[in-house]
């Protein structure tokens, strides 16, 4: 059984109980609220071709808070052509994860330098480069 923990709610500062929500009930609440407004916003035929910035001043919720319910899959933005957020790099507009493809790619792509290089150095400091004791060099014939 695990212990419960106290923490301070990340919207309103109070003091809880964080065993299921990273916030208070009242502000967890708000949120659900929020959410449902949204929701059948959206659900409205005429609606599902808004932007994000067109919901948020329809039902009166932050385009951040509509951002996290895409981000955390509540809102599928697949199902709305215009429904979209800014790549965290280059802001280019998608519909999940916070890259677009080409920079989680090229983020991957130097990474993965940036590692074989740290392995490299790694390989070269046990082994550093040197006369072996078993190095064999050419003879002259006499």
């Amino acid at each position: 059984m695990q212990a419960s923990r106290l923490e301070n709610c990340s919207i309103c500062g109070r003091l809880f109980n964080k065993s299921y929500s990273d916030y208070c009930l009242d502000c967890y609440k708000d949120i659900e609220q929020q959410f449902k407004l949204v929701a059948e916003f959206l659900k409205v035929e005429q609606n599902r071709g808004a932007t994000i910035a067109e919901v948020s001043e329809a039902v009166d919720v932050s385009k951040k808070r509509i951002k996290e319910f895409i981000r955390d899959g509540r809102l599928y933005a697949a199902d709305y052509p215009n429904l979209g957020y800014p790549c965290s790099q280059c802001g280019k507009v998608i519909k999940r994860e916070s890259l677009c493809t080409e920079c989680a790619t090229k983020f991957s792509t130097e990474l993965n330098k940036s590692l074989q290089a740290d392995q490299f150095r790694e390989q070269m400091a046990k082994n550093p480069v040197g006369v072996s004791a078993n190095a064999q060099y050419w003879k002259l014939r006499k």
